[in-house]
C-alpha cells in the first residue's frame, strides 16, 4: 500500500518515514521556519507551504506579503496554505482581505493553494468568480464540505482537487466521497499531533475504496498519483 497525506501540521521529526508523499501547511507566521526548513532539505517526499489560516489572521501583519514573496521567491518548491476564509472565526471583511492578498501571490507565483473553507463556500466561489483567469494552477479544498453538487464544476473551473480524512464518514461526507471523480480525490490527516498517519489515512482509503468498488491499493494508488499532480507544479514529475 502506497500512503500519501495531502494535509497535515506535523514538524519533520513527528512524522511517520512511510508515507511517500506528504505536504506540511502553515497555518501561521510562526510555522515558516518549519516550512522553509522542510523545503530546504533533499527530500522527494515532503513538501510544505507557507500561509496565514483564517483562524489566525492576527498574525498578519503589515510585513507579510514580502515576507512571503521572499520566500516563495527562495523556493520554487513551496506552494501557498493554508489560507481561506471561515464562518465560525471573526472579522470576516478581514479575513476576506487577507485571503484576497494571499490568492494574488499564489497566482502571480503559479502555486497552487491549499484551502480551508467553513460556511463560506458563496464567498469563496464569489472571489474565484470575480478573478476570472487569474488564479492559482490548482486549489487543494482540504477537508471539503461544500455542496457535492458542485465538485465537478469545481474540479473543470478551477482545477480543484478535494481532500478527506477518516473523520469524514457522515452522510453527507459520503455524498461528497461519492461525487468526487478518482482523479480528484486525496486523503489526509490534518493532524498537529505526533500520531502514527497510517491507520488514519487506512480509514479514509477503506471508506473511499468502499464507495468506488475497488481495491483499498488501487485506491491508494490513484491517491497518490493525484498528490503527485497537485505536486508536479512545483516539481516536475519524473
Amino acid at each position: 500500500m502506497i500512503y500519501s497525506d495531502a494535509h497535515c501540521h506535523l514538524a519533520p521529526g513527528a512524522q511517520n518515514p512511510e508515507i511517500a508523499c506528504r505536504i506540511y501547511n502553515s497555518a501561521h507566521v510562526a510555522d515558516w521556519a518549519v516550512a522553509v526548513d522542510i523545503s530546504e532539505r533533499d527530500d522527494d517526499k515532503n513538501f510544505a507551504t507557507v500561509g496565514i489560516h483564517p483562524w489566525y489572521i492576527a498574525d498578519a501583519d503589515p510585513g507579510f506579503e514580502s515576507m512571503m514573496i521572499d520566500i516563495l521567491t527562495a523556493h520554487p518548491n513551496m506552494m501557498v496554505g493554508e489560507i481561506g476564509l471561515d464562518k465560525f472565526h471573526p472579522d470576516m471583511p478581514r479575513q476576506i482581505e487577507i485571503f484576497n492578498k494571499q490568492l494574488e501571490i499564489a497566482t502571480s507565483f503559479r502555486r497552487p493553494i491549499h484551502l480551508h473553507c467553513v460556511g463560506a463556500w458563496d464567498k469563496i466561489l464569489h472571489i474565484f468568480r470575480e478573478r476570472g483567469e487569474k488564479m492559482p494552477p490548482a486549489v487543494v479544498a482540504h477537508g471539503f464540505n461544500g455542496d457535492a453538487g458542485q465538485i465537478q464544476m469545481l474540479a473543470d473551473k478551477y482545477n480543484m482537487y478535494f481532500s478527506y480524512s477518516a473523520a469524514h464518514d457522515d452522510d453527507k461526507a459520503i455524498a461528497r466521497i461519492s461525487a468526487t471523480p478518482k482523479n480528484r480525490i486525496l486523503v489526509e490527516t490534518d493532524t498537529f499531533e505526533s500520531i502514527d498517519e497510517i491507520p488514519e489515512l487506512d480509514s479514509a482509503i477503506n471508506v473511499i475504496a468502499a464507495l468506488y468498488g475497488r481495491d483499498t491499493e488501487e485506491i491508494a494508488e490513484q491517491i497518490y498519483q493525484n498528490l503527485q499532480r497537485v505536486i508536479s507544479y512545483v516539481r516536475p514529475i519524473d
